[in-house]
């Protein structure tokens, strides 16, 4: 394994202190500058909007004026006021031509029209077109016409004249002159006041948007994803607004609440704003660490020189070395690092004795496992039988048998191979076999259950455990003491629980009662005589030597109606 320098680490921490200090100052930097940024956005959008509002206020100002000397202009007229005593198509097409003459259209004035009641009305002509000649036939425009001495401005709609598109406004004002009453109506050109108002409004705002005096929006500019908000009562509570939209809303209304001006800029890009005051301070921290680092890195190689030193003792024993100790001469960390170091020798010394111990115990229980080999007198009785089915002929159930036979066999020669553990698949497949060559010795209507989840057939088990169980529930709960056949059901259950797996083989035979089954528990805690079959003590021994615990053993049983007896194995990663 490739060693890492300790310099490097410790110039590495270092630097990870130095970016935590960078983003320790940007977050300050934010929490300290980011509430002036808001104040400064929130008053310049107010600045902004007012000035919009201003130059609408300025216009209506200056429409108000132009429509006043209009009319006065009107009112001593000979050819307009002929047409209006004497109405026909001869004096309207003069009347028109005269108005046509009086009208200016420098600046914003695109056309002219006025009427009096019951005298069709008269138009400028140039640059009036569909919509306007609609707005003045329009419900809006009638009702209006009723409120004498009004002054009234329209919704803002859209023409084109030329492939031009005009932002207009109506301006409509009602005057008494010669003894009836006159109605001008002055159609205003927004695209300059537009035009300004988006290098005013447009410049930081994400969203900015002039609204009519129903809050409809007529002209906006940024991403319209805001424009609902934008479009929103001014009676919904502002603050409330901002707060679910994230951001600043500004919002300015004309001193007659024709129109207004609102504008929205989030909180991302305010934070933007804030990119050059967090830069430069960071660039400040980034010069001082440098600076910072160069002056300690000597005093730093000085103090690494004894770690390195006790690096190379340390490495010598790495290597086993491990009489490698170190001279303590030191009081301070460095001191106490070479005192640990020792003591870790010392209990890897003691380490070592205790893993030579273990390994003592595991050759102990290989031996359990070489003494629990196959019966010599379960050999004997199989070939026995296998004779007696070739006497009557029954080569097919002679092969299965022989079989069998070879498969436990062959499975107990694995032995020599130190193989102490197996897959639970291996067990079942010798299981398997030991109990088909049952059923030929003893016959009967013996049925077998398996109860084993798919994911544990893998996994592994201390090898030869569960055969002398089934081998017990065989001949102590499950033989006809008269018929000597095996008859009833046998159940081998294998589950993991919380922390091992469960070994469970259950019979319904016969059962034991509470005084025998006591006895059989203190059996299986003394030695098992020799010659005898695989007995219970045998079991609880290995799972000691493997385990550590002579108590993972539990039986269970009522008479007549069966035994159950249960192996619990610890989770152990060296299986």
């Amino acid at each position: 394994m490739k060693h890492k320098s300790l310099k490097k680490q410790v110039f590495a921490r270092f630097a990870l202190i130095g970016v935590l200090m960078l983003v320790l100052a940007t977050t300050v930097a934010t929490a300290v500058f980011a509430p002036r940024e808001l104040q400064a956005t929130i008053t310049d959008s107010e600045n902004n909007n007012r000035e919009i509002i201003k130059q609408l206020e300025n216009l209506l100002k200056m429409t108000d004026s132009y429509i006043e000397n209009l009319a006065l202009s009107v009112s001593h007229n000979a050819e307009i006021q002929n047409y209006f005593d004497h109405p026909d198509s001869v004096t309207q097409n003069i009347a028109t031509l005269a108005l046509n003459n009086l009208t200016s259209y420098e600046g914003v004035v695109r056309a002219v029209a006025m009427e009096i009641s019951d005298v069709p009305s008269l138009d400028s002509l140039n640059r009036i077109c569909g919509e306007d000649r609609e707005l003045l036939e329009s419900d809006w425009y009638r009702g209006i016409e009723k409120d004498r001495f009004n002054r009234t401005v329209s919704p803002v709609y859209q023409v084109q004249i030329n492939s031009v598109n005009y932002y207009t406004v109506a301006y409509v004002r009602t005057f008494y002159q010669n003894n009836r009453w006159c109605t001008f109506v002055v159609f205003l050109s927004l695209n300059d006041i537009i035009y300004d108002s988006t290098l005013i409004g447009g410049s930081n705002a994400d969203c900015f948007a002039l609204r009519n005096k129903d809050r409809s929006i007529f002209y906006s500019v940024g991403n319209e994803k805001y424009l609902p908000l934008l479009s929103e009562p001014d009676s919904i509570n502002k603050e409330e607004r901002m707060r679910s939209a994230g951001g600043v809303l500004s919002t300015v209304n004309s001193a007659n609440n024709v129109w207004s001006v609102v504008s929205f800029v989030s909180n991302k890009t305010i934070l933007k704003m804030l990119v050059p005051y967090i830069m430069a301070i960071l660039a400040a921290i980034a010069v001082c660490l440098l600076l910072t680092l160069v002056a300690v890195s000597k005093s730093i190689e000085t103090m690494l020189k004894p770690i390195i030193r006790l690096s190379q003792v340390m490495d010598h024993a790495a290597k086993g070395n491990l009489d490698s100790n170190v001279d303590v001469d030191r009081d301070d960390e460095i001191g106490l690092l070479e005192t640990s170091y020792n003591k870790m020798i010392d209990d890897l010394r003691h380490s070592i004795r205790v893993i030579a111990e273990k390994e003592k115990k595991a050759q102990q229980a290989k031996f359990s496992l070489l003494v629990s080999q196959i019966d010599p007198h379960f050999i004997c009785n199989t070939i026995n039988s296998i004779n007696y089915l070739a006497r009557r002929g029954r080569c097919e159930d002679i092969v299965k048998v022989n079989t069998a036979l070879t498969a436990i066999i062959r499975d107990r020669l694995r032995m020599n191979d130190i193989q102490v553990t197996d897959t639970i698949e291996e067990e079942m497949g010798v299981i398997g076999q030991y109990l088909t060559i049952e059923k030929f010795m003893y016959g009967g209507d013996l049925e077998v259950v398996w109860d084993v989840d798919d994911e544990l057939k893998q996994q592994m088990i201390p090898k030869n455990m569960i055969q002398p169980l089934v081998e017990n529930a065989l001949f102590h709960g499950l033989i006809d003491e008269e018929t000597g056949q095996l008859s009833g059901r046998l159940t081998i259950k294998i589950s993991r629980t919380e922390d091992g797996i469960d070994l469970c083989v259950m019979d319904n035979g016969l059962g034991m009662d509470e005084e025998r089954l006591q006895n059989v528990l203190r059996e299986s805690r003394t030695p098992d005589e020799r010659g005898n079959k695989i007995g219970l003590s045998n079991i609880r021994k290995r799972l000691y030597y493997f385990f550590g615990n002579d108590d993972a053993m539990s039986i269970a049983s009522e008479p007549n109606k069966g035994t159950a007896i249960t192996l619990h194995l610890p989770a152990n990663p060296e299986i």
